[in-house]
């Protein structure tokens, strides 16, 4: 019976071992068992502890790696939002995001084989591989259309998406280096409601992305789009910055032309006239001094026009106080009294109100452009400008009658020809939501029409004015202006 007891109490001693005891002494016996039982419990118990304490160091230094692995993913999203969000550079915000990001996901998976890749929207509304890991030459040079499988269903739902691999996908299957991916994570790059591509990480682990890992990424991938944003934006000011020195140029180009062709030329037969008029009066030749004076005089009063015409079109100050009719009435009497040419105004009754004032300043200058085209290259009798109602638009047409031209072959060189009357016309009626159309064959002369959205006036019947007045019967009144 004791032999059975001595068994067990060595064995309850931490499993350490297993003791078969037999002895002839009962004495000896029952003190060599004590001491050996005795000595099984200690043992059993320092072995427990052991393990215990083992088990806590193990325990410890995973929470500790977790929460430097934590505090290191925290500082480099602290990193990379202040490199990102103040970054013009969209190519090294990519990379940067990439790098990070392949950062965060080998944590606690140092052996796992990992690629990413970003593709953005270009040009063309496909998307291009701009920044990539572990992929080969082949397949950067892809391009994905990015209308069907997980590309399309992660842009659809602007969320990150997790797949298996890419045997299925009709578009990620091209991709040579994830054929062997067990796990895929696809994040949009997305600022408010505008999509710019799409961030894909595979690894060639089951289950190798985790939710937390898809939250870091999804924020980085936040930071990376709001740098492409702000590149794109940046870019976007630059080229208007450009195209109002462009402009400007152009304008100050516009001027010296006119004023070599008009005021200088007219002041300089002036000088001429006078220097002529010295001479006569050198050789007392003074019945035919009165003539010339008389003419002088002429060319001084038709430079004074001129002048006033181009102080008019720089800046109609009318436009400002009275508006847009009164402007066009100035507009065409001025082309009457400085270059002898009638424009005809017809503007049907209350057609003008319904323009609102913000677009009246860029329609003017259109119109302006318009006539003076007409004037210097038409050799037509007469411009008419017209305005109209158009259901729920106003139609503006300038016409004139001269001797027209090929609208397809002026538009294939015109920006060769260092003119951009045509462009700022274009540029203007987009600022103001116009469509502009332009109508010319040769002798045929050429047709501006413009159509702007009405204004919606206040109304008592609760209708608006616009809608009103197109379900009126045409009562128009005709403003001449010769």
């Amino acid at each position: 019976m004791l032999k059975l007891i001595m068994l067990f109490a060595v064995t309850l001693g931490a499993f350490f071992g297993g003791l078969a005891l037999g002895s002839a002494d009962p004495a000896g016996f029952l003190l060599g068992g004590s001491l050996l039982f005795l000595s099984a419990i200690v043992l059993g118990f320092l072995t427990r502890r052991l393990a215990f304490a083992r088990q806590a160091a193990e325990q410890k230094a995973q929470v500790e790696q977790a929460m430097q692995s934590a505090q290191e993913r925290a500082r480099a999203l602290a990193e990379i939002t202040n490199a990102l969000g103040a970054s013009l550079d969209y190519e090294k915000a990519l990379n940067v995001a990439m790098d990070i990001g392949l950062l965060g996901l080998r944590v606690g998976a140092s052996s796992t084989r990992l690629t990413s890749a970003v593709l953005l929207f270009g040009d063309d509304d496909k998307l291009h591989v701009v920044s990539s890991r572990g992929l080969p030459p082949r397949d950067q040079a892809l391009v994905l259309v990015g209308e069907e499988g997980l590309v399309a269903e992660t842009l659809r739902r602007a969320e990150p998406i997790f797949a298996g691999s890419t045997d299925n996908d009709p578009e990620l299957i091209y991709f040579v280096a994830m054929h062997n991916a067990r796990s895929l994570m696809l994040i949009p790059l997305r600022v408010g409601y505008e999509n710019y591509g799409v961030l894909i990480f595979s690894s060639t682990q089951a289950n190798a992305f985790s939710p937390d890992q898809a939250s870091l990424l999804a924020a980085i991938s936040a930071q990376a789009a709001m740098a492409i944003q702000n590149a794109i934006l940046y870019n976007n000011l630059r080229q208007e910055r450009d195209r109002l020195i462009e402009v400007e140029e152009e304008a100050r180009k516009k001027l010296a032309r006119d004023l070599h062709d008009g005021p200088t030329q007219q002041v300089s037969l002036i000088a001429m006239r006078l220097d002529y008029c010295r001479q006569l009066i050198k050789n007392n030749r003074l019945n035919e001094l009165l003539p010339e004076l008389q003419q002088i005089e002429t060319t001084a009063r038709e430079t004074v026009k001129n002048l006033r015409h181009m102080l008019f079109t720089l800046r109609p100050l009318v436009l400002e106080t009275q508006g847009i009719v009164p402007a066009l009435e100035q507009l065409s009497q001025k082309m009457l009294e400085t270059h002898n040419l009638p424009v005809r105004l017809s503007i049907e009754e209350g057609v003008a109100d319904l323009i609102e004032p913000h677009r009246q300043g860029p329609l003017f200058y259109i119109i302006e452009e318009a006539v003076g085209n007409a004037r210097k290259y038409a050799q037509t009798p007469h411009i008419d400008i017209r305005f109209m109602r158009q259901g729920r638009h106003v139609l503006v047409e300038v016409q004139d009658y001269g001797k027209g031209f090929d609208v397809a072959a002026v538009s294939g060189n015109y920006e060769s020809r260092g003119s951009l009357g045509m462009v700022n016309m274009r540029e203007r009626a987009q600022a103001i939501g116009a469509q502009l159309r332009l109508e010319s064959a040769p002798n045929r002369g050429t047709k501006i029409s413009l159509l702007l959205p009405t204004r919606v006036l206040p109304s008592t019947n609760g209708r608006s004015a616009a809608t009103r007045n197109t379900q009126n019967k045409p009562n128009s009144a005709t403003v001449q202006a010769n």
